[in-house]
């Protein structure tokens, strides 16, 4: 979480909340109102440990006797009165300390909304602590971005990494592109503004909280998932890739993404021998188009929202959920009728028998020859004894995805500097990339295309990297 402001950030807010200097315990509250990272994946509103108010804010122990509420009451009454939360609820496997409230309104007018979000966006180049009030040097953030380095390496070396993990994480760790994230947000500070304007008021103060923090340390950690048991390599922590996918790109604007199209679905046909699905992606139309011609008569690109419907339906499907789901998703958005494609019902004949497989053997192999099991009492990581087919099943398809996908680094460690490019950020089955030289850039992305694709014909998969400029 980010701890500096600009001086006449922390000047405003302490004549607009005179209550906040009558206690440091008030300031580092209201820190984390600012700039916490926290947020329900359900609610997207900002979760309030009792363990954090006690520790972090009022540097006291955490333990039954610590009254989080009563310190919620007294910030309420004596910094921002339009301040609301939600009580905890205690349904929690942990005891005592249940489920942590969360933020329902955290009181900020405009004019204090304005603020935040321009010292989110772009602080200015002198930093005081927010609490103290002292300066904070260029030489402090350093050795707090150090830190976070050190503890990042820490951690992931207690992961036992496949050979196509360490060679991605490899590249990212090395090329550490943080700086160029900077410079990007000040370069398309406009854009990121007004795509984050087009979002609901509680997805826009995480976008706004996000970037404080990348501006706090713009380096994104690529860790494996063990709690999900899948080989993704994903973030940890608040970082660029966090953002919504339009606030990313805003960001992003002047580099290129490149991605597989529609790579599940084709790793999936391919798995499941399906004839069908196989011979329509070797027909290059989209899937997506045909699906709104099925559901709604015309043969076109479908709306953002309906084509985010079909997505959803197709990864229900690949990664492994229930038909009951799939059908619960449709039906709220009067999609159900995509069921009844021969493709959807082709596809879910075919998983059906690849479950039975998998539960019969009791896991299946992934693309590296890993057993993935249903089994998993053995496994100390997990409190759960076992997984469904489903689950197992996507473990196997994420193993492919990667794989097919990994070439890129291969090709950008062999040819990046010759042909000035860099992979800047990693997203699954894609990848968002700085070409620095225009007249090498035609080059670059074909030796990226034909190392992917032949990556993936390798491996039965009949799929396309596909560039887009931003």
């Amino acid at each position: 979480m980010r701890k500096s402001i600009s001086p006449s950030f922390r000047a405003f807010i302490l004549n607009k909340y005179p209550g906040l200097a009558t206690n440091p315990a008030y300031l580092r509250f209201f820190r984390y109102l600012c700039f916490g990272d926290f947020f329900d994946e359900a609610t997207d509103q900002l979760v309030i440990p009792t363990k954090m108010i006690a520790v972090d804010c009022c540097l006291k122990a955490w333990d039954r006797n610590f009254n989080g509420k009563q310190f919620l009451l007294e910030f309420q009454r004596d910094v921002i009165p339009a301040m609301a939360w939600t009580e905890p609820t205690f349904a929690s496997t942990e005891s005592w300390h249940g489920k942590a409230r969360e933020v329902l309104h955290r009181g900020f007018d405009q004019e204090m909304l304005t603020m935040l979000h321009k010292e989110c966006v772009s602080p200015h180049d002198d930093q005081v602590d927010l609490v103290s009030g002292q300066p904070i040097s260029s030489h402090s953030i350093y050795t707090e971005r150090k830190q976070d380095t050190v503890h990042y390496e820490t951690e992931l070396a207690q992961f036992s990494l496949n050979e196509t993990q360490a060679k991605i994480l490899d590249y990212l760790r090395r090329l550490n592109v943080g700086h160029l994230f900077i410079k990007r947000v000040a370069l398309n500070q406009e854009k990121i503004e007004q795509a984050i304007a087009q979002l609901p008021a509680t997805t826009q103060q995480i976008q706004f909280q996000i970037l404080a923090n990348v501006h706090r340390n713009p380096r994104v950690y690529y860790l494996p998932s063990s709690n999900e048991r899948t080989c993704r390599l994903s973030p940890r922590g608040a970082s660029i890739v966090g953002l919504r996918s339009e606030v990313r790109k805003a960001l992003s604007s002047g580099w290129v993404e490149c991605d597989l199209r529609s790579s599940q679905f084709a790793i999936l046909a391919a798995r499941l021998n399906a004839p069908i699905s196989e011979a329509f992606i070797q027909s290059g139309e989209s899937i997506w188009r045909s699906f709104y011609q099925h559901t709604h008569g015309l043969f076109e690109d479908p709306p953002k929202t309906i084509k985010k419907v079909f997505k959803e339906a197709m990864y229900s499907i690949c990664f492994g959920k229930s038909v009951t789901n799939l059908t619960e998703v449709l039906n709220k958005h009067g999609l159900v009728k995509l069921l009844s494609h021969p493709i959807i019902q082709e596809l879910l004949v075919l998983r059906k028998t690849w479950f039975l497989k998998i539960r019969e053997a009791g896991g299946a192999f992934d693309v590296w020859d890993q057993w993935q099991a249903l089994d998993l009492s053995k496994d100390p990581l997990t409190k759960k004894t076992r997984r469904w087919e489903g689950a197992v099943a996507a473990s196997v398809i994420r193993s492919i995805e990667m794989e097919i996908i990994s070439p890129i680094f291969e090709v950008a460690m062999k040819h990046g500097r010759s042909q000035q490019f860099g992979i800047c950020l990693f997203q699954h089955d894609g990848a968002t990339i700085s070409f620095k030289a225009k007249d090498r850039k035609a080059r670059a992305q074909e030796l990226l295309k034909d190392a992917v694709e032949r990556r993936a014909r390798e491996l039965g998969v009949t799929t396309v990297l596909e560039f887009t400029d931003l």
